[in-house]
């Protein structure tokens, strides 16, 4: 296998995990020091309903990168998603993913697109990832009108 290729299933594996919630053991393939950057255009009101965590988190080995991984799968449900590609170049890869959820608080439905974009250090650990995520639709629930 190639390194592209092997970095390839890094990057599948790492995002059917963020995306299924499902973390595994995903977080071995963190290098330490590992950063984490996570960033989406909701505004800070919308926060309650998104459940987000944004700013760049540095992973200081495998047991913090799985703490970090299950809190944030912790406020991250997905009803779908669909992974649009994956490009991987030298020591970077790239991808994006089309997403619904639905907020379990408000019943609100959003959906969205993040881009990812990994760094790997020089033995196919990640030494980052960046995400960028954009909201595209938030539909409130119906509620019956009264009579």
């Amino acid at each position: 296998m190639t390194d592209s290729e092997a970095r390839r299933q890094v990057v599948e594996a790492v995002m059917d995990a963020v995306m299924s919630g499902s973390p595994g053991n995903i977080a071995r393939h963190f290098a330490p020091g590992a950063v984490f950057s996570q960033r989406s255009n909701a505004a800070m009101a919308d926060a309650p309903w998104f459940g987000r965590m944004e700013g760049e988190f540095r992973l200081q080995g495998e047991e913090e990168a799985t703490a970090f991984l299950q809190e944030l799968m912790k406020r991250t449900n997905y009803i779908s998603y669909e992974p649009r590609g994956i490009v991987c170049e030298l020591d970077e890869a790239a991808s994006r993913c089309d997403w619904t959820r639905r907020d379990e608080k408000t019943g609100t439905l959003i959906t969205g697109t993040t881009m990812y974009w990994f760094a790997f250090t020089t033995d196919g650990r990640i030494r980052s990832i960046e995400t960028i995520g954009s909201i595209h639709s938030v539909l409130a629930p119906r509620r019956p009108e009264p009579v």
